[in-house]
């Protein structure tokens, strides 16, 4: 009679033990015990949960890094690591307490949440990382309310949003949306539309084959060739833009812009530096505040002004596509290049010539209102292969020179581009090999 209680005890032991233990198709949290690492208290954490390719995964967390990296094909496994920077153990105990790590299955998903429970303690009191590894083919939604957020690699849609922190995303090939309220952006190539923006920070973009809008509060923004409209704008910093099949506008307060070749319309204003276009099908709007402009490949209307610099816009249009046009500079010379068989009409001055002088490699007729080197008006006026619209050209004191655009000129002003890509690559190389030195180091 007792050999069978003890049966059956041992048998109701065992199927407790299987009724209480989970299955493994389902989401867990297991967490450890906290551990002493010298001047603070750490405690680890696992969480998994089902997640099958194409599905959803979103992350939030009060504060803390997270970063999402390919995982098995069929669910989502992460490991936390919180911090108390305490030396007193029942205080870090009542820390990690107060962050809470939830996980649930959501329609097609997973929601992982890390919580405080009791409001936030100081910054300098608790920490979290999330170690992510997920599906590559997946729709990824992570905000953290002060961290970074790194994301390997990821084939479908993403949206990063961190109140704190830089973000840093390998290819995407889904529309991306990345935000952060202070810190650096970089992505590398995104497979359709971008939006990325930052209260403080610069912005580096791969190629991206959709448009593009990135903001920047105070900080550069460079960005690789881009297959539909591309918008960059800085508070203060350079932009430097390879080119788009759309429109472009670049706008900074204060710092260069650097251009590629656009499909479409260009504006590029800047309150102080030099500007670089490449080319342009549509309009062009090129301003500064104080800088040079250097406009090449034009194909149609040209509105370029600067109050202390010199203008060169090679012009490389026809009668169809050239319209009324305006180079204007405070204090500077201007050149402008010309096709030979261009029809157009020139109106061309200079305010205060004091010795300087218009030269022209067209008819045109040049008149000057006093002597050489006093300061008086200068005029060009001429009609071009016939006349067409007008080219207005306006320098205070400066030389004007228009030029006929011939092969060996033409070559020489794109190997001036192109040397000037060249640096720009080299310097860019340079900074890319610096900070991978440094992130070695630090992981030594």
């Amino acid at each position: 009679m007792v050999k069978h209680k003890v049966v059956l005890m041992i048998a109701m032991l065992a199927a407790g033990t299987c009724l209480a233990a989970e299955p493994a198709d389902q989401a867990r949290v297991k967490r450890g015990e906290p551990q002493r690492q010298g001047n603070y208290w750490e405690e680890r954490a696992e969480c998994s949960a089902p997640l099958r390719e194409g599905g959803r995964l979103v992350v939030r967390a009060d504060f803390g890094s997270v970063k999402v990296k390919p995982g098995a094909n069929d669910r989502m496994d992460c490991h936390v690591r919180l911090r108390a920077y305490t030396a007193n153990e029942a205080e870090a105990r009542r820390f990690f307490r107060e962050y809470e790590l939830s996980i649930r299955q959501l329609e097609n998903g997973v929601l992982l949440k890390g919580t405080l429970t009791q409001g936030r303690p100081s910054s300098r009191s608790l920490g979290a990382e999330f170690d992510i590894a997920a599906p590559v083919r997946l729709s990824l939604d992570v905000e953290t309310k002060g961290g970074d957020v790194g994301v390997q690699k990821l084939d479908g849609e993403l949206q990063a949003v961190t109140a704190g922190g830089d973000v840093s995303v390998g290819d995407v090939t889904g529309p991306a949306r990345v935000e952060t309220a202070g810190g650096d952006i970089r992505l590398a190539t995104v497979g359709t539309r971008l939006e990325a923006r930052t209260a403080g920070g610069s912005i580096r973009v791969g190629d991206v084959k959709g448009d593009a809008t990135l903001e920047t509060s105070g900080g550069e923004i460079v960005a690789g060739m881009v297959g539909g409209t591309l918008r960059g704008e800085t508070a203060g910093g350079d932009l430097v833009l390879r080119g788009a099949s759309g429109p472009i506008e670049a706008r900074t307060a204060g710092g260069q812009i650097q251009i590629g070749e656009s499909g479409g319309s260009i504006v590029a204003q800047t309150a102080g530096g030099s500007i670089r276009l490449q080319g342009a099908r549509g309009k062009v709007e090129a301003r500064t505040a104080g800088g040079s402009i250097d406009l090449l490949q034009l194909r149609n209307a040209v509105r370029a002004a600067t109050a202390a610099g010199c203008i060169m816009a090679q012009i490389d249009a026809d009668q169809k596509t050239f319209a009324a046009s305006e180079l204007q500079t405070s204090m500077g010379d201007i050149q402008v290049f010309l096709p030979p068989n261009l029809p157009l009409t020139i109106d061309a001055a200079i305010d205060i010539a004091g010795g300087h002088k218009i030269v022209s490699d067209f008819p045109i007729n040049i008149q000057r209102d006093g002597p050489v080197f006093a300061a008086t008006k200068v005029r060009g006026e001429g009609a071009l292969n016939g006349g067409g619209e007008v080219l207005r050209i306006r320098t205070s004191a400066g030389n004007i020179e228009i030029r006929k655009l011939d092969p060996n000129t033409l070559a020489q002003l794109r190997a001036r581009q192109e040397s000037y890509w060249k640096r720009w690559q080299e310097q860019e190389d340079r900074r890319q090999q610096k900070e991978q030195d440094q992130r070695e180091r630090q992981k030594e």
